[in-house]
């Protein structure tokens, strides 16, 4: 948490100053790092010594085993989700070409508006190493931190070290987990900033809580639908217990720890669109593209809460994915609810039958949720019994923060991956339903089960595999960033694009993009042949076009994505000359070349 901190105070800090540099950072961590050595050596500190019996032992093993797999899987893959190429990376790019986090013109406003923490700890490693090496050990690094604070938490709600063993194996077992862990994406990140605060709340520790909720907040925006009812469920276990919490100093806690961390990009936001959170929708106020559902009510809650029960439950039998979806179908039917509402589904593909894939964008957990399902019932039946009732009020936050998900958020195909959170944070509950199956013999064959069931996201991870013809030991770089976009056969155009470009001499590269459409490769290709270049969105004509430069000299070149048999777009680079035509892209390049943005 303090390394979050750190990362978070020392963006903004040298942000001022347009010092998000290679020096300038490596000071100040060395500083930081000579700080913190300073004070371990006069104040070391104390460990208890403890004993683990065979079977934790057993399970400690197994966990290192799948923590090492997604460590190595994250440092051989270049990063390559569909998100990360649309907008975690090249929000990287543009802060580091600038050296400063403030805004910039795009057509994609999340780019620029979305918390922004796990970018600001991906363009550390970014400008220190020059490229994006590093980039998804942020995230195989988070998941290391989520498996040892769920034991942790376990250990703070009562339980004991079978119950915390079994807690981290759930978590590092969780298959969606895996694949995300060593990927670009940010709900890993929040998982353990989320745990932390909860861990921290049962603590009592009202500064590491405030700093943790500010850390949630300022990594992923669900942070404010799955925070609060989990912290609730927390108070309210200590005010039944006789602890009565201090109210107002956990407000004053919580506020300082979300504004010290989130005011800049609070502030930018309110200049920006007129909110701290920044537009309701990717490209401005209105329209499908809504994040929210268009009208809230018990409708909306109940079809995206069965749609997405329906997502997790997936299974290789397409037998079984059918009778499930016409199963909710039904249900849908019979309350009278349109299971395709744009009300509460977002634009794109439609609510189907669930598949089992090793994607980590729609990935399910079905296993660990049924188990967490029969976790919450055992969870009621001690609720009577010592002790039982706070493992009641936990597991009741969690479907709480699940069904205020469901309230506020349209269900979109694949949303599988902004529920990790709350499957992680559920590794306490299902510890505890592990460490009571009796007997002991099949508690073992369940975990063997969960093993098995990660083996395949561990090895045939959909974009990043270390099995198949695939594998990242085997495939260069340059197509790893590709290996999501396949079905978009975006590769071979953006590769001579590329090549153009770079024998073009050209240091100021415009690129005209619509949407979400994945630019980052064509940006990490042509800086790995020519690391001056510098980027620009063009022909931006949104809210973010006051970001321009007073003084903007024209580019020498331009991709514009998609402009194909576009007689507007061609007129508007007219001055650039007669373009390249890649497919359903145009390039355009001056023939003098050269210059700087």
């Amino acid at each position: 948490m303090i390394l979050g901190a750190c990362t978070a105070l020392l963006t903004e800090l040298l942000s001022l100053g347009h010092w998000l540099r290679p020096v300038p950072l490596a000071v100040a961590w060395l500083a930081m790092g000579a700080g913190g050595a300073v004070y371990l050596h006069r104040r070391p500190p104390s460990f208890q010594r403890f004993a683990i019996r065979l079977a934790e032992a057993a399970l400690t093993a197994a966990i290192a085993c799948i923590v090492a797999v997604v460590a190595l899987t994250a440092a051989l893959s270049a990063p390559n989700s569909y998100d990360a190429m649309a907008y975690h990376l090249p929000r990287v790019v543009y802060w580091a070409q600038s050296g400063s986090v403030a805004f910039f013109p795009t057509s994609y406003f999340t780019q620029i508006s979305l918390p922004p923490l796990a970018e600001y700890a991906m363009l550390h490693t970014y400008v220190l190493s020059g490229g994006d090496r590093f980039v998804n050990l942020v995230t195989a690094a988070a998941f290391a931190g989520c498996i040892m604070g769920v034991s942790c938490l376990a250990m703070a709600l009562g339980a004991n070290s079978r119950v915390q063993a079994l807690a981290a194996f759930w978590c590092a077992t969780l298959p969606n987990a895996v694949l995300q862990a060593s990927g670009a994406k940010n709900d890993t990140l929040l998982a353990l900033w989320l745990v932390c605060a909860v861990y921290f709340a049962v603590r009592r520790n009202l500064w590491f809580l405030g700093l943790s909720f500010g850390l949630a907040l300022a990594t992923k925006s669900t942070a404010y639908l799955f925070a609060p009812p989990l912290l609730a469920a927390v108070l309210a276990v200590q005010w039944r217990a006789g602890r009565r919490p201090r109210w107002g100093a956990i407000a004053l806690a919580l506020a300082a720890g979300a504004l010290l961390l989130n005011a800049p990009q609070y502030g930018r936001n309110l200049r920006f669109s007129g909110s701290p959170l920044g537009y309701d929708s990717p490209y401005g106020h209105g329209g499908p593209y809504r994040w929210a559902n268009a009208r809230f009510g018990w409708k909306p809650l109940v079809s995206n809460a069965l749609r997405h029960l329906s997502d997790q439950l997936g299974d290789r039998s397409a037998r079984w994915n059918q009778a499930e979806f016409h199963a909710i179908l039904r249900i849908h039917h019979a309350l009278g609810i349109d299971p395709q509402d744009p009300v509460s589904t977002w634009p794109g593909p439609p609510f189907t039958p669930p598949v089992l894939t090793a994607h980590e964008g729609s990935a399910n957990n079905r296993w660990h949720l049924l188990l967490l399902a029969a976790s919450l019932a055992l969870a009621l039946w001690r609720a009577g019994h010592r002790g039982g009732s706070v493992w009641l009020f936990y597991g009741s936050g969690l479907l709480l923060a699940f069904l205020l998900f469901c309230f506020y958020l349209k269900w979109e195909h694949s949303a599988a991956r902004m529920l990790l959170p709350l499957f992680i944070l559920g590794s306490p509950l299902a510890g505890t339903l592990l460490a009571a199956i009796r007997p002991a013999p099949v508690t073992v064959l369940v975990c063997v089960f969960l093993s098995a069931g990660v083996r395949l996201p561990l090895l045939k991870n959909w974009t990043r595999p270390l099995m198949g013809p695939h594998r990242v030991s085997v495939t260069a770089r340059d197509e790893q960033y590709f290996m999501d976009m396949l079905p978009l056969n975006n590769r071979t155009w953006q590769l001579q694009a590329v090549d153009l470009a770079a024998r073009s001499a050209c240091l100021s590269v415009g690129l005209d993009v619509r949407g979400d459409e994945a630019e980052y490769p064509f940006q990490a290709l042509l800086r790995a042949r020519n690391r001056a270049v510098r980027f620009l969105h063009t022909g931006v004509e949104n809210a973010s076009a006051r970001y321009y430069p007073a003084e903007v000299r024209e580019p020498c070149a331009a991709l514009c994505i998609d402009c194909a048999g576009n007689p507007a777009k061609i007129a508007e680079y007219r001055a650039m000359g007669k373009p390249v035509v890649l497919e359903r892209s145009l390039l355009f390049l001056k023939e003098t070349g050269g210059g700087n943005p």
